[in-house]
């Protein structure tokens, strides 16, 4: 069997992608559980379930290139009102949570 150099480029190509994909459902799910835990923590009920992708970045930090992630999600603190909130990753790494304005 030999292997064409546009042969070796498609794997590479095929390998990179699944490994893209495979790394960002982890973070995701890194994502959810983060909101979770926030919204437990101060008495609010995640709605839904469920984080979606907001923001997918590539940003050169301390001399590498990272991808910034941000999943936004809704949450209620009364059960009626819908309020958004946003989880920030950068790289495998959270930086923030940010909730709207709501009331307690």
């Amino acid at each position: 069997m030999n292997l064409q150099l546009s042969d070796i480029v498609i794997i590479l190509m095929l390998a990179a992608g699944v490994y893209s994909w495979w790394r960002n459902t982890s973070i995701r799910e890194q994502a959810l559980i983060s909101a979770k835990k926030h919204c437990e923590s101060l008495n609010l009920q995640l709605l839904d379930d469920s984080v979606a992708g907001a923001e997918w970045r590539p940003i050169w930090s301390q001399g590498q290139i990272k991808i910034r992630r941000s999943y936004k999600f809704e949450f209620s603190s009364s059960g009626i009102a819908r309020y958004q909130g946003k989880v920030t990753y950068l790289g495998n790494q959270q930086l923030d949570i940010w909730l709207s304005p709501h009331d307690f």
